[in-house]
């Protein structure tokens, strides 16, 4: 599983670009290049499996003050979904493991867990789980391109899908402002 992120909290231009260049490098060039790197070797082996740890944050509309997250997570979303249809005869699975808000550090080190931790418990999920889910979803027959865990995320991610966009956006900015600094 290609597992590399954090979120840079705050509005976009208030962090130096180094902040942000460093936050690419680690959300797509190392994703990328490790996949690149070791992809060769699974195609010439006829077997392999690629997990790129996406988020629902790559599904639904980008929420302001962690500008670029959402951002790197959809690309993610995407490059797999272009890896899965290259490599569908080669014996390598790809998918995009997408979870929604799991019980990690991710949001001690970003921040936010005085905020996030006022949520309901429904929408959270305990990391074996979503590990479970991606790995059994990158295995079966035929494999999960895009992998969402949870039902709730599902949901959330369905109906992201199926609303207007003007709605969908306005619904993820009132929320966001719920759930995240305003300093």
């Amino acid at each position: 599983m290609n597992n590399a992120g954090y979120g840079v909290p705050g509005t976009f231009t208030e962090s130096d670009w180094q902040v942000h260049q460093a936050s690419l490098d680690v959300m797509l060039n190392s994703v990328t290049e490790l996949t690149w790197r070791l992809l060769p070797g699974m195609q010439a082996r006829r077997r392999g499996f690629v997990v790129n740890v996406a988020s629902l944050a790559g599904l639904v509309p980008s929420s302001a003050r962690h500008t670029l997250y959402g951002a790197t997570k959809a690309f993610l979303i995407k490059f797999s979904e272009s890896l899965a249809m290259e490599n569908l005869d080669t014996g390598v699975a790809v998918s995009a493991l997408c979870p929604g808000f799991t019980y990690s550090e991710f949001h001690d080190v970003t921040g936010v867990r005085e905020q996030v931790s006022q949520m309901p418990s429904w929408m959270w999920m305990e990391a074996d789980e979503v590990v479970r889910f991606g790995i059994d979803s990158v295995t079966r027959q035929p494999p999960r391109v895009i992998a969402v865990p949870g039902r709730a995320n599902r949901f959330i991610a369905m109906l992201a899908h199926k609303l207007p966009q003007r709605l969908a956006q306005r619904m993820t900015q009132k929320e966001s402002r719920r759930w995240r600094k305003q300093d």
